[in-house]
């Protein structure tokens, strides 16, 4: 079992990767510019966190969007590079940009 601490630390790895992630599909210029929690999910699981479920991602994304680094779309779009209607998907905010930018920036940070 994680201490409090360890938990916390394994929180902020994952808000940063969903950032990157988020910030990714904006300068990828997909469609939409945003992504599904599957999504996410999906990219996450392949990279550093390949034990994370969708519950782990939601609770993540609702920390990422209740200090504003990111925003919540449920507008239906139909998205041609995914050939379907997408549901609710996040996007990167300024403020997400500007926080994922001073996190990488840190000379103590783990490369």
């Amino acid at each position: 079992m994680e201490s409090p601490a360890e938990a916390a630390a394994t929180l902020g790895d994952e808000l940063l990767a969903i950032l990157r992630q988020l910030n990714r599909a904006e300068m990828e210029a997909t469609a939409t510019g945003s992504l599904e929690v599957d999504e996410l999910r999906h990219a996450l699981v392949r990279t550093a966190h390949p034990t994370l479920t969708t519950p782990d991602v939601e609770r993540a994304v609702s920390v990422l969007v209740g200090n504003g680094f990111a925003r919540e779309l449920d507008d239906p779009r139909y998205a041609w590079d995914r050939g379907r209607v997408l549901g609710t998907r996040y996007a990167i905010t300024t403020e997400g940009k500007a926080f994922l930018l001073a996190r990488l920036a840190r000379p103590d940070r783990v490369r």
